[in-house]
């Protein structure tokens, strides 16, 4: 080992060393995994829970990186030249103060916003200290209690460390804020990394996994191929995002042109159609090649169940939808969709739809008392099947199952409007929903009542005079959406509809109103100015 490593590995730590390192905290989050759950729950520490004064807007874990990863060019960004700078010194210098000036700019990035402009600096201008860079990069891996850090430190480690590394690089990867960082690490570590980068995957289950497969698609393993396509492609964030290249790369035409097909492929064609149907941030229906014969496919196979799965009754009827839909005539320019796979297509799905097991499967998920899942599926399709999910709804709610109130207010029936505001009148602190303007936009668990009240008013608009106590909290509501919902719904309700007090109410707003634009707003409703 050369000198200046070697005294990299020796240096002080420029941390308080009772703050427990972001690797430790991983490492405790995978010893205490839940025997039914494979996800890592990892409380990772944060910069801090307020900006400028307002609280922090937080992200799913690595969903900053994923979402913004477009170098930020103001002046307030470190820069990658002054990032490469301090690490430069560091080590043509190893010194205690060297290492405490890079760490602090590293604390302050936004890694994904500087880091390939970092790495084409740091190889072109410090290659010759790559066993020193490594020395650096491994430290901030394993010792960092910060998280920008630890994210420089794995990108680095990519490009200057070895194949020895891959299994720590795997095991800060696990956790989702890293895993794009590992991803990439693995590539450059690694003359042949499939085989890492598919453990890496199957570990995780939200963006990164969508950044881990996105880096297989290239794959010619068989297996991982057809891993891809029962199973790769799901994720916590959007199916949509992994659709086509499951659909793809895992040759689902070929698999489904079996004579018979297990029930997992079938359940896996059913999501992935699913996802092409609705498309959205990746490629759909319309992008993939093979989609009418894949369809066809698909529901011969969906035909030979008596009993289908809820999700291949819910693919099924998209389909249906799809091919009677607006986007039929765009689908008939496309290869494939000839008049007689759209015959197959409505035929098949009619059929499925029309057997006892596809109305069973629909019944059942609407009685299942998961908080998520299946029941909000089957409501979704129950009325294809004459069967009125709204009354299901309020039961759950009624035993707090889960949270109902968007589709409690999915009624055209000012009497059952009327239940829902009674029950949220016993379930929510309206008080403190209603407790006064503040800044905030009323995200996360200790907003759940005032979103809970954000549905409710934002519907109250299609009813004139009904909860008119709802109104008043929203004029005084602690979110700033809470209090835009509520100046919609009093527009649309007219002046002549408004509750008694409304205007000593709205005047009262305006003076406490922290929010420019919302005091606009508020002056334009009283005023009977239109509301932008």
């Amino acid at each position: 080992m050369g000198e200046e490593a070697r005294l990299i590995e020796d240096m002080r730590l420029p941390f308080a060393d009772d703050r427990p390192s972001v690797l430790g905290l991983i490492r405790e989050a995978a010893g205490k995994r839940i025997a039914t759950s494979d996800r890592l729950e990892v409380q990772l520490p944060e910069a801090g829970d307020e900006e400028d004064g307002q609280p922090r807007l937080r992200f799913v874990a690595g969903g900053l990186d994923a979402l913004f990863a477009s170098p930020d060019r103001s002046p307030k960004q470190t820069t990658a030249r002054s990032i490469v700078a301090a690490i430069g010194r560091l080590l043509r210098h190893p010194s205690a103060g060297a290492f405490d000036a890079l760490y602090s700019q590293l604390r302050r990035i936004q890694t994904s916003s500087i880091v390939d402009e970092t790495l084409d600096r740091v190889s072109a201008d410090l290659g010759d200290r790559r066993e020193a860079l490594a020395a650096l990069a491994r430290r901030l891996v394993c010792e960092s209690p910060d998280v920008e850090p630890v994210k420089m430190g794995v990108a680095l480690l990519g490009v200057s460390g070895a194949a020895g590394d891959e299994a720590v690089v795997l095991e800060i990867g696990q956790s989702e804020e890293f895993t794009l960082y590992a991803a990439v690490a693995l590539r450059n570590l690694l003359a042949e990394p499939e085989d890492a980068l598919w453990r890496l995957a199957k570990s995780v289950h939200g963006w990164g996994r969508i950044a881990t497969v996105e880096r297989l698609a290239g794959t010619e393993d068989p297996r991982i191929r057809a891993w891809l396509l029962r199973d790769g492609f799901r994720n916590d964030i959007m199916n949509e995002y992994l659709a086509y290249l499951a659909a793809t790369r895992g040759e689902m035409l070929d698999a489904l042109s079996a004579p018979r097909i297990d029930e997992e492929l079938l359940l896996a064609a059913a999501d992935i159609l699913l996802a092409l149907v609705a498309g959205g941030p990746a490629e759909s229906i319309e992008d993939y090649r093979d989609a009418a014969p894949a369809c066809v496919a698909f529901l011969r196979h969906a035909l030979e169940r008596d009993a289908p799965a809820l999700n291949v009754v819910s693919a099924v009827s998209a389909l249906r939808e799809l091919i009677d839909g607006s986007r039929a005539e765009r689908l008939r320019t496309l290869p494939g969709w000839s008049s007689q796979a759209f015959l197959d297509i409505r035929t098949a799905t009619g059929s499925v739809l029309q057997k006892p097991g596809a109305r069973s499967a629909v019944e059942a998920g609407l009685a299942s008392d998961e908080p998520w899942g299946d029941h909000f599926v089957a409501a979704q399709l129950a009325p294809e099947f004459g069967i009125d999910p709204w009354p299901r709804h309020l039961d759950r709610q009624r035993r707090r199952i889960g949270r109902n109130w968007w589709h409690l207010m999915q009624t055209t029936d000012a009497a059952r409007v009327d239940e829902v505001l009674a029950l949220a009148r016993e379930q929510l602190d309206l008080g403190r929903v209603g407790s006064g303007p503040t800044r905030s936009l009323g995200l996360g668990q200790d907003y759940e009542d005032d979103s809970a009240v954000d549905f409710i008013v934002q519907d109250l608009r299609r009813f004139p005079g009904h909860g008119a106590d709802f109104i008043a909290v929203g004029l005084r509501g602690r979110s700033v959406r809470l209090r835009n919902l509520t100046i919609k719904a009093l527009s649309d309700w007219g002046r002549e509809s408004w509750p008694a007090g409304t205007e000593a109410r709205l005047r009262i707003a305006i003076e406490q109103e922290p929010v420019d634009d919302v005091r606009e707003r508020l002056g334009s409703l009283l005023a009977g100015r239109p509301i932008e």
